[in-house]
Parts: C-alpha cells; structure tokens; sequence
C-alpha cells in the first residue's frame, strides 16, 4: 500500500493490480460493474459563473475541471451501451444547507430545473430508466429487481441529491442535515441486485467523489477511481477539505479501461 496524490487530492491508494482486473473482468461478465458518474452539471463543470438577468450569480466552476472533458468523452465513447451507469446530480434549493457553504462564491449552483442541474453532453449516454427524486415527499427507490433488470441492460440511474453526500440531505427548513432514506434504501437495493465494482469519475475530487468512494464501501461495493477522470475543487470552502483519506483505493486510467473492455465482450 502507498500514499498516491490525484490532482488536490492525498490519499491511500493503489495502481491497479493484475488481480483487481480479473475481478472487472468477471464483474462485467456477471453484469456486476458499474460506472458511478458524479456530478458533472454545467453547475460545477462550467468555468464561468453565470449571472442570471436579476443579479443571481448561479453556478460553482470547478477551475480545470473542462480538462477531464477528453477523458469523458472516450469513457462514454468506450463505454456506453456495454456498462449501466450510475449517475449523481446536485437538484438544489437557495434553502439548502449546503448552499450557504459556498455564498462566498456564489449564489447557488445545480438548482432544480436550471441549466446548472442539466448534465454536459459529455455525460449523457441515454435518458435516465430510473430517476431518484431529492424532495423526502417523492418516495420512489427502484426494487432490487428493477435495479438488476437495469443493470442487464446498460441502463442510466439517476439519483438527485442536495448535500455533497447522497447519503444525506438537507433540511432548508431547519437547516439540520440527516440520513437520505432514499439513498441509503437505493444503495442497499443497489448491492442486493448484485452489485460489485463502481468505476467512479466525476467532481469534486475532495467532495462528491469522497462522499461516492464511502458510500460505496459502506455498502461493500468495490471502488476504483478512473484517475484522470477526476478533478478536485481546491479551494478551502469546506472544514473537511483535507480531511485524511478514504481509505485503500485502486485508481485507474481511460487508457487502461480502454486495453481491457477492447479484449471483452
């Protein structure tokens, strides 16, 4: 085990190994790997912040983060219709917890139903089968065998969120943050349907990806971050920014996907 360094980002990590490809093999076999997507909303990938007509300054630029544009396009070129993806998309409400952690930047970014929630091309394989809602009052989780039938067939699953964790969600109301029953049932129906592997990719590094890297292993669902389809905030925003690590996680390249699903399926 040693200390790798991705973009902003220290943490325990590990190239990965020879029998750590084998598993990727036999999970896409089994349909049992999944592309985990996170985040990538002209919210956060857009590099300007963009000034509504009434003054709002709608938008959080994640600098650099257009420089892992090539390496989405040759996942989604290289990938899609052969793996089901998972994907996360901040769906916010000026109310929202998490909005007041970034005033200093911006007004709000990802809101609900603006062009800051839509995904970038780059990220949009096919209309979602399935979209988890972020309002409690919106109940739908699809059932472990609807999340398998997705899976069988390369299907995109959405799951909106108003907190950097998916886990969790924000009160605008009270302002308290607390467990997301949605997310946590998903990720339980996710692993009951058989899920293994997770290759995640998205922003930001030391936030959304963070939050994805633990949910996953708190559901013993393997991540493997795709290395150069990452890119960090970098900026002190948040009290945990440099938080110690995830734990022991492999990293992988587009170029080293690329060698393996070219000799599968």
């Amino acid at each position: 085990m040693q200390v790798n360094k991705i973009n902003n980002q220290n943490f325990t990590s590990h190239p990965i190994t020879t029998k750590e490809i084998a598993q990727i093999k036999d999970a896409f076999k089994f349909k049992k790997v999944f592309l985990y997507d996170v985040n990538t909303t002209h919210g956060l990938m857009d590099q300007a912040i963009r000034i509504r007509k009434n003054g709002i300054r709608d938008g959080f630029p994640i600098q650099g983060a257009d420089d892992i544009i090539p390496a989405l396009k040759k996942i989604k070129r290289m990938l899609k219709g052969r793996l089901p993806k998972i994907e996360t998309v901040d769906a916010h409400k000026f109310t929202d917890p998490e909005i007041g952690l970034f005033k200093n930047i911006s007004d709000i970014h990802s809101e609900k139903g603006t062009h800051g929630a839509k995904k970038i091309k780059e990220t949009i394989f096919a209309k979602p089968r399935y979209i988890i809602e972020v309002e409690p009052t919106k109940e739908f989780v699809p059932e472990v065998y609807e999340i398998r039938n997705a899976m069988m067939h390369n299907d995109v699953i959405r799951i909106e969120k108003n907190e950097i964790d998916v886990l969790k969600y924000g009160d605008g109301k009270t302002g308290i943050i607390f467990d997301n029953k949605k997310g946590l049932k998903f990720f339980e129906n996710l692993k009951k349907a058989g899920a293994q592997i997770a290759l995640v990719y998205g922003v930001a590094e030391e936030h959304g990806v963070k939050a994805a890297v633990n949910a996953c292993k708190r559901f013993k669902i393997t991540p493997i971050i795709i290395e150069d389809a990452v890119k960090d905030a970098g900026q002190k925003v948040l009290k945990d920014i440099n938080d110690p690590v995830y734990g022991d996680v492999a990293t992988i390249t587009t170029a080293k996907l690329g060698e393996i699903f070219s000799h599968i399926g």
